[in-house]
């Protein structure tokens, strides 16, 4: 293609540094009209084709954005920003192979750029690789000892992995670096939630929501912590607002039935469930909460099939194997409730109570000798448990 001309260079210039103005003032179409202009006169220039694709980012057309911080890098593959831009459209889209690879490359032509590490430990944390990403966030924390989103992503990184404490840690290190830093308030108070710490965890919600002007997310999280702490009416309170707030969270809906059924309130749990269903019908995990509701109601045939339904969905719930095994035993079918009960222990090898039912299936079929087995584990895991002793001496 043939070199375009002194004069034409500087028209794109001109139009260029126009398209650069606009873009600043936030009227990227405006932008994107010049930008086009200034690529027609001069193809030749990569900082024309990567600053139109921070537009096409900007109005959200991705495809367009990586076309054009590709033909930035053909043009210029020395230019560690233009990966890293292009980076960081694959990270929104959901493509952190592509990102991490473009990342290492920035990370070729600059080892010391502390963003391309965090935003790689990202890529690597949405891959499941943990080990990767922590040596991405110490390094980044060695160059940037100061930016408390280092520590922030490194803490996500020790939560996901049930590293409660150590999550904790790198939280209160951010929020230190930051005290308004409300990501890093909220999930220490998720992680103090985790460990059973319930003061702790209301704290920091409470700080929280003082800082985000009560949060819908932040509510529903402080409602899960009154919830697993027995605090009920104080949990339905928080999931009430934070539905007035984010009608359209799932998840609020189910935990709120939760948190109805273990108030007795089985109306208002079904409502709840029902709702949960409707907005997420391929979630096993709904219908056999719902299925746990009909069982209370004695509705049996309604349980199981909702217990069916959600194994259909979902092979790994040890609890709807555990209580469709139940529903099997009262009806006499020893050998389907033997296996749901199995099933079960598979999948939880610590569920005390699902050794003690098979063990009471196993002595309904006069299968003694594996009774005694299931009941001797159920003491292995709780000595005390005083419902296997009755089993293993019946």
């Amino acid at each position: 293609m043939k070199a375009p001309s002194e004069d034409t260079v500087s028209k794109a210039e001109r139009h260029y540094d126009r398209a650069n103005r606009l873009f600043e003032k936030g009227r990227f179409r405006d932008a994107l009209r010049e930008f086009n202009i200034a690529i027609q006169l001069d193809p030749h220039d990569p900082d024309f084709f990567n600053d139109r694709g921070l537009v096409w980012d900007k109005l959200g057309v991705s495809e367009r954005a990586i076309e054009d911080f590709t033909n930035a890098i053909d043009l210029n593959p020395t230019a560690s920003a233009y990966y890293f831009n292009r980076a960081r459209v694959f990270t929104l889209i959901g493509e952190p192979e592509r990102a991490a690879d473009d990342l290492t490359e920035v990370l070729h032509l600059d080892p010391f750029d502390s963003e391309a590490l965090l935003l790689r430990g990202g890529a690597f944390s949405d891959q499941q690789k943990w080990t990767e990403a922590l040596d991405d966030y110490e390094q980044a924390i060695e160059l940037a000892p100061d930016n408390p989103d280092l520590f922030y992503d490194r803490g996500l990184v020790w939560e996901a992995q049930q590293e409660f404490h150590k999550a904790i840690e790198d939280f209160t290190r951010a929020i230190d670096l930051d005290p308004e830093y409300v990501p890093a308030v909220m999930d220490r108070g998720n992680c103090w939630d985790e460990l059973g710490e319930l003061e702790n965890a209301l704290e920091d919600y409470n700080r929280a929501l003082e800082l985000s002007e009560n949060d819908p997310l932040i509510l529903f999280n402080r409602g899960l912590a009154y919830l697993n702490s027995g605090k009920l009416d104080e949990a339905i309170a928080d999931f009430n607002e934070s539905l007035e707030r984010e009608p359209e969270n799932r998840r609020a809906f189910s935990s709120r039935g939760d948190a109805w059924l273990r108030h007795g309130s089985y109306d208002k749990a079904l409502a709840d469930y029902n709702t949960a269903i409707s907005m997420d019908p391929d979630e096993g995990d709904l219908f056999y909460r719902r299925g746990n509701v009909f069982d209370e109601l004695g509705e049996t045939e309604k349980a199981l099939a909702d217990y069916d339904k959600a194994l259909q969905l979902d092979k790994t719930l040890a609890g709807a194997w555990h209580n469709r095994g139940n529903i099997r035993y009262e009806k006499g079918e020893f050998d389907k409730a033997c296996d749901d009960y199995s099933q079960a222990i598979r999948l939880e090898p610590n569920m005390i109570i699902a050794y003690r039912n098979r063990g009471d299936t196993w002595r309904a079929m006069n299968r003694h000798d594996l009774a005694l087995l299931d009941f001797n584990h159920a003491l292995e895991l709780d000595p005390d448990n005083h419902e296997a002793y009755n089993g293993r001496a019946g």
